[in-house]
């Protein structure tokens, strides 16, 4: 019996053998070995308390926890059967190595035994650990763009003040300013106040977004309230003091750079204001030989129920003119002058027996001075006021020296009085007159 088993003994075995590699071609043939690739296959991150206990946060680096191809190998018929959603990338963070690093472990979620290979572009994501760290900002507003013409944007209110940020330190170290951002270029033509979602971002110093898949932010989006103002347009007006040395004079002009400003408030407050006038002690001329040129700061002049649409308004330059004095002689025809207001039965009239033209001299400056002459200056000469003024309470006949006046603008002098003589006489037309209608009124009550 041992003697056949034995005999042919190669024979026998490549027979086996021969038996064996037909099978497993048979079997090859009716399902062979294959492959399928996915593509951007992304790893899902276990145990990350494993980091965030310790007070630690960690950012993937490289987006290496999405691995770009993984490739199974196995029979066609089981590989038929899986799709991208089948195959599972797992990094445990409990695996987390020296070098920051957490090895990916694949599996599939069908057939998963009978996979023979399973071959990745990489097998590791890639981690930066930092302390984590939480700031609490005072949120601020900014306003781009502009409200429609003859409308500004006023204050802006938030239906919460601060944000709480957490992330890496060094990110959290970078950001200088959480603020929402109001877009006017978003909102053409509205003239009414404004209720709008903002999204919460923050900024460094140099005001570039500092943004990051670690940052989170507490909240994310206010309710922001857009006051929308009416604007007017006002002009400045300005008081002098002082006396400019002799010989000069203030023109009465004062201009402005800018001569108006734009202000902006509620429509109640607009409609009250007319203009913004600055005191006399800002421009004081004392001793001035020249115009008087300054800067002056009228944000303390513009009244608390409107404010400056522009902080460049808030100086203006100012000038105030100053002129020398100049004279100019008029001759003046004392026949001309009216005499009005006179006793009763008197007759007053200038003397003119030394002439019937006097000559005066007014000072003032030029444009003053131009447009007077010897018609528009005259003023009516009231005896009775004249008396008055002399404590005289009867005229009787005779010469009297009277100073003339004349109608003159106020910064316009005469050089020295204008001295004449009038002379005073009786009318002895009205006294016959009176007399005759005395005697009449006597012979009628006599009758």
């Amino acid at each position: 019996m041992k003697n056949k088993l034995t005999n042919n003994i190669g024979l026998k075995i490549g027979s086996l053998l021969a038996a064996i590699v037909i099978w497993l071609a048979v079997v090859n043939i009716n399902d062979p070995n294959t492959s399928v690739t996915f593509y951007n296959v992304p790893v899902t991150i276990q145990n990350a308390d494993a980091i965030t206990s310790q007070g630690k946060i960690y950012e993937i680096e490289d987006n290496s926890d999405v691995v770009n191809r993984v490739t199974l190998y196995g029979p066609r018929s089981v590989l038929e059967n899986v799709e991208k959603s089948n195959v599972v990338a797992v990094a445990d963070m409990k695996n987390l190595s020296s070098v920051n690093t957490v090895s990916i472990d694949f599996s599939t979620t069908t057939n998963f035994n009978q996979i023979t290979d399973i071959r990745a572009s990489s097998e590791n994501v890639k981690v930066t650990i930092e302390t984590r760290k939480t700031v609490q900002m005072v949120l601020r507003t900014q306003v781009i763009g502009e409200a429609p013409e003859g409308y500004v944007v006023g204050s802006v209110t938030t239906d919460q003040n601060l944000v709480r940020v957490i992330g890496p330190e060094s990110l959290i170290n970078r950001i200088s300013t959480a603020a929402i951002t109001i877009d006017m270029n978003t909102m053409s033509g509205v003239t009414t106040d404004i209720t709008t979602s903002a999204t919460v971002r923050l900024y460094d110093d140099a005001g570039e977004e500092v943004t990051g898949s670690t940052l989170t932010k507490n909240p994310e989006s206010v309710i922001a309230t857009v006051n929308i103002l009416p604007t007017k347009e006002v002009p400045l007006k300005f008081e002098v003091s002082g006396t400019p040395a002799n010989g000069f004079a203030f023109s009465g002009t004062v201009s402005s750079d800018p001569e108006t400003v734009t202000v902006y408030g509620t429509k109640a407050a607009i409609a009250t204001i007319s203009s913004i006038t600055i005191p006399a002690d800002e421009l004081n001329i004392t001793g001035q030989r020249e115009n008087l040129v300054t800067r002056i700061n009228i944000a303390e002049y513009v009244p608390d129920t409107v404010t400056l649409v522009s902080e460049d308004e808030e100086e203006v330059t100012v000038t105030v003119d100053i002129e020398p004095l100049e004279t100019k002689e008029i001759k003046i025809d004392l026949r001309s002058i009216e005499i009005d207001d006179l006793p009763e039965n008197m007759t007053c009239e200038f003397d003119t027996s030394n002439g019937e033209v006097v000559t005066i001299t007014l000072v003032g400056i030029k444009k003053d001075l131009a447009v007077l002459n010897a018609t528009n200056i005259l003023r009516v000469f009231k005896v009775n006021e004249w008396m008055a003024s002399q404590g005289i309470t009867k005229l009787p006949e005779g010469n009297y020296p009277v100073t003339l006046e004349f109608d003159l603008p106020e910064d316009v002098t005469l050089q020295s009085p204008v001295k004449v003589t009038m002379s005073a006489v009786n009318n002895p037309v009205e006294e016959e007159e009176n007399a005759g209608e005395g005697n009449e009124e006597q012979n009628n009550q006599g009758n």
